[in-house]
Formats: structure tokens, sequence, C-alpha cells
């Protein structure tokens, strides 16, 4: 008895702990191979075994989910996930240029689409469970719900609003992390709420980003 990978017997022990991707109420991480192993503490359940299955069946390109299922003597204990390379992270968002953040949100917006269509709702999707290395990944998928029943027209007009409010926070995490004024902080969250409701938000940064290379750029135009 012991860990087991699926059907495989795997030993833990050596294993480099993972500090980049959050731990907190999801377990530790650690790197195993070529993927990123996220392993419960003992009497945490942070998804339940049939959820974590459930999204092992979908493919989707940033925002993370389990791969394979960890367990320890036939208990369930944990997945892997998609290793996200930390070369780079610590680029920020507010200075990547404008097509760049753009096409990131149109990824992340792709796979939102992709999990509203499989029944899922995205829950917990926070700045403190993003990476950010020039590519944007949503790192933790423990929240993220199955939706019975209901239209997944309806269940993706709000994910695409909980991705846009994670875009919010963000830009004005990595504004407060660069010494810009709370002021012109306000202004710039003020601007992302006036986003109309079923614009996407590649589209509206798309919009109110013309004419300037980044969002620090903005900011100042705005301010």
């Amino acid at each position: 008895m012991g860990y087991r990978l699926e059907n495989r017997e795997i030993e833990l022990s050596g294993l480099r702990k993972l500090n980049f991707v959050p731990s907190t109420k999801a377990g530790d991480v650690y790197r195993y191979k070529n993927v990123a192993l996220r392993v419960f503490r003992d009497g945490e359940m942070p998804i339940e075994e049939e959820t974590a299955k459930y999204f092992t069946g979908i493919t989707t390109k940033r925002i993370l989910l389990p791969k394979k299922l960890l367990f320890y003597n036939n208990a369930f204990h944990g997945y892997t996930m998609k290793l996200v390379s930390q070369k780079g992270a610590g680029k920020r968002i507010t200075t990547t240029p404008k097509w760049d953040l753009i096409d990131n949100v149109e990824v992340l917006e792709e796979d939102t689409e992709t999990l509203s269509q499989k029944h899922i709702l995205l829950n917990g999707i926070t700045p403190g469970y993003t990476l950010f290395n020039g590519e944007l990944y949503i790192v933790n998928p423990a929240a993220h719900s199955i939706f019975e029943g209901g239209d997944t027209r309806q269940l993706n007009d709000l994910n695409q609003y909980q991705l846009h409010l994670l875009m919010t926070e963000l830009i004005a995490s990595d504004l407060r992390k660069s010494g810009v004024s709370q002021t012109e902080i306000q202004y710039m969250k003020k601007l992302m709420s006036a986003k109309d409701p079923e614009q996407y938000c590649s589209d509206y940064l798309r919009e109110i980003m013309a004419g300037q290379n980044n969002v620090r750029e903005l900011v100042k135009k705005i301010s």
C-alpha cells in the first residue's frame, strides 16, 4: 500500500516542493517528473473525487484542471496538473504590451467557454490563485464545481463576469505593487466596472486601450 497515481505506484520522498503556486486549503504542490503534483494534507479534502475525475476529461489551455488522480491506501489524496514554468514569473501585467495582454485574456475566455459548456462553475478565481509568466494561468481548480442543470449560456455569462472581476483585481494589485496612487487605482477599477455586461473582457480592454501600449499608459491617461 502507499501512494499511487491512477494504477501506478509512486514514491513521494525527495520530491521538490513548488512554492510559486498556492497551497493554502489545497494541499502541498510538488514537481513530479514533468507535472505538478498536488498532495492533500491529512484530513483535508478540498475537492471531491468524483468532481476531480470529471475534470480530468476536459481539455483547457490556461485554466488548469486535474489530469490524473493520486491515491493513498486507496483513498483519494490529490491530483496532477500541468507544470507551469517559473521562468518569467516576475513579469508585470500592467506593463505587458497591450496585444499580449489581450491575447492572454482571450485564451482564458476560450477556456471559460469550454468549462461553461461542461457545466462547470468557476469559483475561487482570485489573484492569489493565478500565475503570470508572460502567459496567465489560473492554477487552483479545487474550488470549481459542477453546476447541475441550468442554461449553459447563462453559466458562461456568470463565468465570464468572474473572469472580468479577476482581471480587474489583477490589474489593481499590479498597479499597487508598482507604487501607483490609490486614486489612480480607483480610477482604473471604476473604468473596468463600466464594461457592458454582455461584452467580453478582451473586447473591452481592446476598446479602452486604443492608442495606449499597456495598462500603465492607460492609467496615466485617465488620471
